[in-house]
């Protein structure tokens, strides 16, 4: 049994100061003059203090027998968190006290902390802990003023475990100790001084860079079906009322005679309402029960009655069709009344569409965290175009670089030993707009902006392109050409321009490439890429994403959707500079998974922003459309022509070199430049 943890050691560092008292006297027979310091002599303490909260109910194994490492790996982990809640830089140790009433060998029982390498407890490094039979040391990690970081440990009877061993009759008793001193390791201090090995010797503090290799090696591979962290949902209401508008087409549009308005009809005019909805705790989402298209002007309120989303998409000919959506919804509405009004809407065709407008004052139900496994975190590897990549997963807090006057979060070291950073604001706590990057520029029209269109026009496949070719009549070559610049390029490039080149910071920037992955899916019935009127066409991150939860880091089609510059040595050459966006296989790498929500991923914003990833062209609504991480917590389709975030991502050269840091918010990894 673990015991929750009742006691903390603490070693506690006193700095002494001691400045030289000065007194010079000069005796004569008239005067005496004294001299002294003018300052006091000081005797310092320092506060060490860390707090340990969000502790799970302890691990009982009673009547155990052995099971399976992956079985093991399901089973509910006692977890805990520690907080620094001092200004002093710590260390700490998280170590298992075995009870001298344990009479199970350690050698039988398995042991992980997140989901770093399995392995029996007497494999681990030995400790002396005062009262205890054992101490076997789990982890080790370094915190600043208020960080934070979240363990979960799983232990389970050995599966090697054979009826001839002495198990039965046995018991196991132990818990979790955590010893915290004043900070010293950093790895500047160590010898790291090469932001790529910083990294990778702060994930365990390791004394070498092969070892902290090999222990990230050892990890399991991420279930990428699920998100990281695996969160428990629970509904939460708004107290204060709210306003939503639904704009859908207009009554007199139904019949009329014209052939835009030919798949209208009474019902699919109006908002769908449900009499009822259901919460999913584990993906988050809400479902709308009993709905159906109703005006909500007329209902009686003295019942129940939830919205979601309506409104209507119109193609390049303005052809209007009418949706309602009713499932997987990350709000719904509890509506309290309604009222309507006329409007007009100009179509993508240029077609005056008379719309009616209903606007429902409301309570939004949302949810908030309730639980979460956070043990599916840190780095793990996986192979892109170059090699070895290591990548950040989860819910961490120690991938921070400050760079150029900002804020970046490490997404991977690229197999070519290069680093990718998505930018992350000018404040380390940076939420929102502030986490996009913001731009003046009069040639494009803007004044501090943070959003923009991946392209101004949607009516084409072609337009999925960060950079696109010949647009109609065209070959899916022709089409996919990189000869123009999408609107997301213009900004990227006039950002990189005036924060990057600008400031002499570009010899620092590194070009392994951007990949723009727009290959087709195998799902039966895919379009070309080219045509508009007939099959919808369906890209791989598509299916990556949707249907078979495999994400990659290689670009299937180097030649011509890896985006680099001229001076590049692969990929197409075709950028200005080397600045691009986060892939959504990236995100699914950080921890979204198709279906669930997830507002603790380091990627997360509150603000809905663009990757560089095509899903599909819709032929029904003439869409090219594009993945965007939105607010809710989950990655979406997103109609090129929409404003969303801009985050952009660079890559810094292999050999950069950091002057300090141990990448959390509060201590960033701090680059070196002249």
């Amino acid at each position: 049994m673990i015991e929750k943890l009742k006691e903390n050691k603490k070693a506690i560092v006193i700095l002494i100061l001691l400045l030289i008292t000065v007194c010079v006297g000069i005796s004569y027979a008239l005067w005496t003059v004294t001299l002294s310091q003018q300052s006091e002599n000081k005797i310092a303490t320092s506060c060490l203090n860390i707090e340990i909260l969000k502790e799970s109910e302890e691990i009982v194994l009673e009547n155990a027998f052995p099971i399976t490492d992956e079985e093991g790996m399901k089973s509910t982990p006692y977890t805990f968190t520690i907080r620094n809640t001092c200004d002093t830089f710590i260390d700490y140790e998280v170590s298992l006290a075995v009870s001298n009433a344990t009479t199970l060998n350690s050698k039988y029982v398995a042991v992980v902390l997140d989901y770093n390498e399995i392995k029996t407890l007497d494999t681990y490094e030995s400790t002396t802990i005062d009262g205890y039979k054992e101490g076997r040391i789990l982890q080790k990690g370094s915190l600043s003023q208020g960080d934070e970081v979240t363990y979960n440990l799983r232990l389970w009877l050995d599966e090697e475990v054979t009826t001839n061993d002495p198990v039965f009759n046995t018991k196991f008793q132990g818990k979790i100790h955590i010893t915290a001193t004043i900070g010293s390791y950093n790895p500047v201090e160590q010898g790291f001084t090469k932001l790529a090995d910083a990294i990778l010797v702060n994930e365990y503090q390791s004394t070498d860079v092969e070892s902290a290799k090999t222990k990230i090696k050892s990890k399991q591979t991420p279930d990428f079906s699920k998100t990281a962290p695996i969160i428990d949902w629970e509904e939460s209401h708004a107290s204060t009322e709210t306003t939503v508008t639904s704009t859908m087409p207009h009554p007199d549009l139904v019949g009329n005679g014209e052939s835009y308005t030919s798949k209208l009809t009474t019902t699919n005019i109006l908002p769908t309402i449900g009499t009822g909805y259901e919460f999913n705790k584990e993906t988050g989402k809400y479902t709308l029960t009993n709905y159906q298209n109703l005006d909500p002007t007329t209902l009686d309120y003295s019942n129940d009655y939830y919205y979601c989303t309506s409104g209507f998409n119109t193609n390049v000919s303005d052809v209007i069709t009418s949706y309602g959506n009713y499932k997987d919804c990350a709000t719904i509405y509890k509506i309290t009344g309604a009222t309507k009004s006329e409007g007009t809407t100009i179509g993508s065709g240029g077609t005056n569409i008379k719309t009616q407008i209903y606007q429902m004052t409301a309570y939004p139900y949302t949810q908030t965290e309730k639980e979460n496994d956070k043990s599916d975190k840190g780095l793990y590897i996986m192979e892109d175009d170059y090699g070895d990549s290591y990548y950040y997963r989860g819910s961490v807090s120690n991938n921070y670089v400050k760079f150029a006057g900002y804020y970046w979060r490490i997404v991977r070291i690229n197999g070519d030993g290069s680093i990718r950073l998505l930018y992350a604001g000018e404040t380390p706590d940076a939420t929102g707009n502030a986490l996009n990057m913001k731009l003046t520029d009069s040639s494009l029209g803007y004044t501090n902006k943070t959003t923009s269109p991946f392209n101004s026009i949607r009516t084409n496949p072609g337009y999925v392109g960060y950079m696109y070719g010949t647009i109609l009549n065209s070959s899916y070559e022709e089409t996919n050409a990189n000869e123009n610049d999408s609107e997301i390029k213009k900004y990227l490039d006039s950002w990189y321009k005036q924060n990057i080149l600008d400031k002499g910071l570009s010899e620092y920037i590194a070009d392994p490439g951007f990949c723009n992955d727009r290959s087709l899916s195998t799902r039966s019935n895919n379009g070309d890429g080219v045509q508009t009127t007939d099959k919808n066409t369906y890209y791989a991150g598509y299916t990556r994403y949707y249907e078979t939860h495999n994400p990659i880091l290689t670009c299937p089609n180097e030649e011509n959707d890896l985006f680099t510059t001229s001076t590049s040595s692969v990929g197409n050459k075709a950028l200005t500079y080397p600045i691009g966006l986060i892939t959504v296989d990236e995100l699914m790498l950080g921890g979204l998974a198709n279906g669930y929500l997830n507002r603790l991923s380091y990627t997360y914003s509150s603000s809905t922003y663009w990757t560089m990833s095509p899903i599909d062209y819709d032929v029904a609504r003439s869409s090219a459309i594009v993945f965007g991480f939105y607010s809710g917590g989950y990655a979406n389709t997103g109609w090129v022509i929409e404003s969303y975030g801009v985050r952009g991502v660079i890559n810094l050269k292999p050999d950069v070199e950091i002057s300090g840091g141990i990448g959390t918010a509060n201590d960033p990894f701090v680059l070196s430049v002249n």
